[in-house]
């Protein structure tokens, strides 16, 4: 892949430069890197796309750009845009759904496997769901989240569950980068949801937790799919 170990050099340069700004809470150093992220990961994604069928190329970019957008609005850490920022990343996993949808058509999956793959993931969502209830309904200023955030949890477990049905669609490095991405932002948003509405901003070592896990699933999910690229263009009819 062309650039490809510069670009992912200086995307974890960056990335580590950021958990330091989050780890003393230096606002200068994260308000520099952290909108530097997605841009590299497109940078890669974009000089090395050229083997992934249009849909896929065009849901991957949309999601790495409302990933952007996330990350902009919660690094200002404010209330009034916490909702923009829940709603930009919201978009951003429907992107990646989407971007799925192909390589789960070539995997030719049954609907017994879905409903059986689905079930970890459903669990997932109700005791996250059941957990975070009354810290959310609790407080006056919160309650009215709980139905966005019952719909966000929905979505990533959904991201999940679809990276998971691409296996039979792909290269095997292909799939368990982004199976192992979903499952790392997945772990990110749900440490993100523990922090603000359970720990009240006071969760230990919340951003190193938080941005690694985040950092890594968002470049796993790139590299997965663009070697699920380089690796199954008998795939790319199914995103006629």
């Amino acid at each position: 892949m062309r650039f490809f170990v510069p670009i992912s050099l200086l995307y974890f340069i960056v990335l580590a430069i950021e958990i330091y700004g989050e780890t003393i809470n230096d606002l200068t150093i994260i308000w520099f890197t952290k909108p530097l992220l997605m841009p590299i990961l497109l940078a890669l994604f974009l000089l090395n796309a050229k083997n992934n069928p249009s849909r896929e190329k065009l849901f991957l970019i949309g999601a790495l750009i409302f990933s952007l957008a996330g990350d902009v609005f919660l690094m200002f850490r404010r209330e009034d845009l916490f909702v923009f920022g829940l709603a930009s990343f919201l978009i951003g996993h429907i992107a990646y759904i989407l971007s799925f949808n192909g390589r789960i058509k070539a995997a030719h999956v049954s609907l017994v496997q879905k409903i059986l793959t689905s079930l970890p993931f459903i669990v997932f969502v109700l005791a996250f769901l059941w957990i975070l209830h009354p810290y959310i309904v609790g407080k006056p200023e919160t309650e009215p989240l709980f139905a966005p955030v019952s719909v966000y949890a929905s979505v990533i477990a959904l991201m999940g569950f679809t990276s998971f049905l691409r296996k039979k669609g792909v290269s095997d490095f292909g799939f368990w980068a982004v199976f192992g991405g979903a499952v790392l932002f997945m772990i990110s948003d749900s440490c993100i949801a523990i922090n603000k509405f359970i720990m009240d901003e006071q969760m230990p070592y919340k951003g190193l937790v938080i941005m690694s896990t985040y950092g890594i699933a968002q470049y796993l999910m790139t590299l997965g799919t663009l070697k699920s690229g380089l690796g199954s263009a008998r795939s790319d009819n199914s995103f006629k």
